[in-house]
């Protein structure tokens, strides 16, 4: 009798904590779409060229966890995560690209001192995500600034990809990756 109720009672808890909860996947922001070419060999570290500053980014966004809108609500994913902060993931893959182009560059890395460069890129993000709809939106302002902190350039962007699956991180990620690939684009013109 004993046993009778004892083992459905083992069973259903051996079973009830075997489940486990998703991993998280760490991302970052890679050169992708068309518009990417094969990175060129790196320079020395005396010889960048341009210094992309600390990304602003909005309240919202200042957080590990991938955001998507779902109406007029945010979700953050549980389980898809920035691999670094979002200001310092966005500015290491602009300079990535700009790398890629052949412009010498570096991105903020807060445990690094700013090294010798000629140029300035300051970015200011509204917005980086997903909606629902399937889009996925980078929009904000960005400036080149010269030796003396004039503005050589500036641009307004708002950047659409389409076709995303809702809750889908690492389509996600590519979407956003693709993104600033073209915002990397707009400023290597302008650094040209």
């Amino acid at each position: 009798m004993r046993l009778t109720i004892l083992l459905p009672l083992g069973v259903s808890l051996l079973f009830g904590c075997a489940t486990t909860e998703p991993l998280a996947t760490y991302f970052m922001l890679t050169g992708s779409g068309a518009t990417a070419k094969p990175a060129k060999p790196p320079r020395p570290a005396a010889a960048v060229r341009v210094y992309v500053r600390r990304v602003e980014v909005p309240a919202y966004l200042n957080r590990t966890n991938l955001a998507s809108f779902n109406g007029d609500q945010i979700r953050y994913s549980p389980t898809g995560l920035w691999a670094l902060s979002l200001d310092q993931t966005i500015s290491l893959g602009i300079a990535s690209n700009l790398n890629r182009l052949g412009i010498s560059a570096a991105g903020f890395q807060p445990a690094f001192s700013v090294p010798a460069h000629t140029y300035d890129v300051a970015v200011h993000i509204t917005h980086f995500e997903g909606h629902e709809s399937g889009d996925v939106l980078l929009s904000g302002t960005w400036q080149v600034l010269g030796p003396g902190g004039g503005v050589v350039a500036s641009k307004s962007v708002t950047i659409r990809r389409a076709g995303w699956t809702f809750g889908n991180d690492a389509q996600l990620v590519a979407s956003l990756s693709s993104a600033i690939t073209e915002l990397s684009d707009q400023i290597a013109r302008a650094l040209r």
